[in-house]
């Protein structure tokens, strides 16, 4: 097995860019019972509030799938192509329900967006949208820097003030996004420390593109 300097470098040369969204539970969570929480609460997700953590220049993380499907004791089914990400624990400390942006993947989506007021962007679905394809209505397909430009910050389209419009409330959008995942814990390898105080292997876990109770 690697020891921690040669699984950092490991991690590092083999690994890909993420963003961290760092879970924290919401003060809507009952202090008796932490397992309950307002479904209706305007600020959380599932009971958690999330902040994205700046990780440091050269941090990776080491994503890959599984190769087969199978019945676990601990975590239930496993299916092919579930994914795991290994991380130095100094570097990304993953905690449960933590959610993981693979910034260098990408997975296309089209979908309807509602026109808003002018000057007001049209935001898109996806949180994490990373490039823009094609903007069109039933009859017209609109040119970027001519009739609209996209906002990757805000994750919206920008309507230009001299370009055409969609005649109706709804318009047609072609993009690509990053892809996030939550770090549930299933399947959670620790970081364990090595004897003599020379460091600690990798942590690892399981990620999943749908929330345990959405699943």
């Amino acid at each position: 097995m690697l020891n921690p300097c040669a699984a950092r470098q490991l991690i590092r040369t083999q690994g890909e860019r993420v963003r961290w969204l760092e879970a924290l539970p919401c003060d809507c969570r009952d202090p008796s019972d932490p397992t309950t929480y307002d479904r209706n609460c305007p600020v959380c997700s599932f009971g958690y509030v999330y902040r994205e953590r700046k990780l440091p220049e050269g941090v990776k993380a080491l994503v890959h799938s599984e190769r087969r499907s199978f019945l676990h004791a601990e975590f239930g089914y496993v299916s092919m192509g579930d994914l795991y990400i290994t991380t130095m624990a100094d570097e990304l400390p993953l905690g449960d329900f933590d959610r993981v942006v693979l910034v260098e993947r990408s997975r296309p989506k089209k979908e309807l967006v509602h026109r808003g007021a002018e000057g007001v962007p049209d935001p898109l679905a996806e949180e994490f949208p990373t490039a823009v394809l094609t903007v069109a209505d039933a009859a017209t397909e609109f040119v970027e820097g001519a009739d609209w430009s996209f906002d990757a910050e805000a994750g919206a389209i920008v309507w230009l003030p001299d370009g055409a419009r969609p005649a109706r409330a709804v318009y047609s959008v072609h993009y690509r996004y990053a892809p996030v995942y939550w770090y549930t814990g299933s399947g959670m390898t620790a970081a364990r420390p090595l004897p003599g105080g020379i460091g600690s292997w990798p942590q690892s876990g399981r990620l999943e593109l749908k929330h345990p109770v959405e699943g």
